[in-house]
């Protein structure tokens, strides 16, 4: 049947879940009544919700232990997956491990470039430049690989060649490149999630100053450095999702997230054995005056388009029980209640430490699906 107009399509993310939820019931009951298959009635809406992902390895899947890629890290058991699911959306996932901001908007080259070396016969009659006639060669032979995504993709960067009669031996560097991530986001899209500005502010340096080694002076300037860069963060974060929401043909109805607490303790003195900072009140408030600015920056954005455009979902760190399942942050520490993987723990990658298992990622997902269908 014909598509239906923008403005009929979609009013906010609770009627368009519910209306979806008639379709269905509709559809049953005729498919009852006439015996025949299931129809939606004449001038019902019956495409489904578009879901799309963006943001960091808060959104990506970090933590879950099952991926797609590791590169970015996503997972089919991240948040935004689940609730994709649960409301019978089409989903797609363009969020990644260590996002920034800027990567919303900008290309990111991901991990490290690496060489790969090709002969190929190119006659040099035919083929004068066999420089460039090598490279085509190589890219159309996929000599980098196949990206492991349909953002994904590698820049080949000749690096040096040799001609031995009609062979000629190239050394190409290639680098994974992922797309804009607002790429993903089109005139189709309903519902954007994501996380987005911990590291921005410093999340990793935090982590190991602070969790991993717990040196008072390196943590103390990592808090304060990230409380200083948060105001910008969040300007650069607007500035995003008004682009975002403009990709959408302003139709999208965009969910930023909270991240939980880290820690499971309000005070924590380092170090230890003669504490001169408290750096576990310290990294609280940092979290808390996160959640401020952001929610500040949401509402503003509101204020712009009119209510309900932008939302920003506050409750994860309820849904995670506070400060409960954060990590216990003492040197001998019992994290068998913790929702996020502890530093070094054997059989995780670097990239999964201080982050949500799957436990925790199944709260956010109850977070999320409350606020979207309300």
């Amino acid at each position: 049947m014909p598509r239906s107009s923008r403005t009929t399509r979609r009013a906010r993310p609770t009627s368009l879940v519910t209306a979806f939820a008639a379709v269905a019931a509709l559809a049953t009951a005729a498919a009852l009544a006439t015996g025949g298959v299931a129809t939606a009635a004449p001038g019902v809406v019956t495409d489904v919700p578009q879901v799309v992902q963006l943001g960091d390895s808060y959104s990506a899947g970090n933590g879950t232990g099952t991926y797609e890629e590791r590169s970015c890290y996503r997972s089919p058991d991240n948040y935004g997956s689940q609730v994709a699911a649960s409301i019978g959306a089409r989903y797609t996932d363009a969020a990644c491990s260590g996002g920034v901001v800027a990567d919303i908007l900008e290309p990111r080259e991901l991990g490290d470039a690496f060489a790969r070396t090709a002969t190929y016969s190119i006659d040099p009659a035919r083929h004068p430049d066999r420089r460039a006639e090598w490279l085509r060669r190589a890219q159309t032979a996929r000599l980098c690989g196949v990206p492991a995504q349909p953002d994904f993709s590698y820049t080949y960067s000749f690096v040096a060649g040799v001609g031995v009669n009609s062979l000629y031996t190239g050394t190409v560097s290639c680098q994974l490149v992922t797309r804009p991530q607002i790429d993903s986001v089109t005139p189709d899209t309903d519902l954007v999630f994501l996380t987005i500005g911990g590291n921005d502010i410093g999340f990793s340096t935090i982590v190991v100053n602070c969790l991993t080694l717990r040196d008072p002076s390196s943590c103390r300037q990592s808090l304060e450095a990230a409380s200083a860069k948060a105001p910008e963060m969040v300007d650069r974060t607007k500035d995003a999702l008004r682009a975002v929401v403009a990709r959408s043909g302003g139709q999208a109805q965009v969910y930023l997230l909270s991240y939980p607490f880290l820690a499971n303790t309000e005070s924590y003195a380092i170090p230890e054995v003669a504490p001169v900072y408290d750096a576990g009140r310290a990294l609280n408030d940092l979290q808390r005056l996160g959640d401020d600015l952001q929610a500040r920056g949401i509402a503003e954005l509101n204020a712009e388009t009119g209510p309900d455009r932008y939302h920003f979902v506050d409750t994860v760190k309820a849904a995670w029980g506070g400060r409960v399942h954060g990590l216990d942050p003492h040197v001998v520490a019992d994290n068998s209640t913790a929702w996020l993987v502890p530093v070094g723990t054997p059989g995780r990658d670097v990239a999964e430490f201080v982050h949500p298992t799957q436990p925790g990622w199944d709260a956010t997902t109850r977070a999320l699906r409350v606020a979207v269908t309300g």
